[in-house]
This record gives structure tokens, C-alpha cells and sequence, in this order.
């Protein structure tokens, strides 16, 4: 079994976004992300990564460079949209996207990683610190 982990196409986007739709209880407007997928698709600061086996689409995430302002004025990336196809987990998908995400972080000069797991999701959380990654208090608020 071969993984292939590569930028997002646009003519993979409906069964990427599959991944992240079968995953969680609101679903994608298909429509509103075909009308702006180009200007995020062209933006610098945007990277969305599928991992992939046998030419099918079994991982997603969206990577996105941050520019700081202060100290060092490194840039850093978040991550968000983290998925993989439930019947392909523990197949070392999600550590290859990882390690695709740290080597792209370390090629763009990145001081650091942020992603968010859900509190409920232990199984996330898990995976997350056996890659390295430390647990820290993040807050969020989601606007009405």
C-alpha cells in the first residue's frame, strides 16, 4: 500500500471534502466552495493536502502559514480540517500528513504547529502527543 500525500486538486475536491463530511455533523456547501475555491487555491498563505491510496482519497487537511508580527517574526502554521477516512485509520495515514505538515512547516521557516482536537475526541488527542505535539489551553468562540 502506497500513500501519496499531495496539494488538493480542484477536480478532487468533491470526494476530499467527503472526508471531512463524513466525519462531522454539519456538512460543506459544495456551491459556496466552488464559487471561492480558486482565490484560496491561489493564495500563498493556503495549503490543502489529500493523502491518497490507489488513486482514492482517504485523508484531508487544510494547512495555513500565519505571518507573525512580533519577536522573531517567524511565521507559524495551523491546521485545520484534519481528517482521515474512518475505515483507513491506524494505517499510518495520519502520520504521513503529519510528517508532509512538519516538512512543509520546516521548509517554510515555521516556528511552530497549532491544531485543534476536540475535548471529546481522546482518540485525537492521543495521536496528536504520540506525534510530538504538546497539549496546550486554546480557546474559541464561534461567531452566531
Amino acid at each position: 500500500m502506497s500513500i501519496i500525500i499531495e496539494k488538493l486538486r480542484k477536480e478532487d475536491l468533491k470526494e476530499a471534502i467527503k472526508v471531512y463530511d463524513d466525519n462531522h455533523d454539519l456538512k460543506t456547501n459544495y456551491d459556496k466552495l466552488l464559487s471561492i475555491y480558486d482565490s484560496i487555491y491561489n493564495n500563498q498563505a493556503y495549503h490543502n493536502i489529500v493523502a491518497k491510496i490507489d488513486n482514492k482519497i482517504v485523508g484531508l487537511a487544510t494547512i495555513i502559514i500565519n505571518y507573525d508580527i512580533v519577536e522573531e517574526l517567524k511565521p507559524f502554521i495551523t491546521v485545520w480540517n484534519f481528517g482521515v477516512i474512518k475505515e483507513y485509520r491506524r494505517q499510518k495515514i495520519g502520520t504521513k500528513m503529519l510528517q508532509y505538515i512538519y516538512d512543509y512547516a520546516k521548509d517554510n521557516n515555521c516556528d511552530f504547529i497549532a491544531l485543534l482536537a476536540s475535548p471529546s475526541n481522546k482518540v485525537a488527542q492521543a495521536f496528536y502527543e504520540s506525534m510530538g505535539y504538546n497539549k496546550e489551553v486554546g480557546y474559541m468562540k464561534h461567531i452566531d
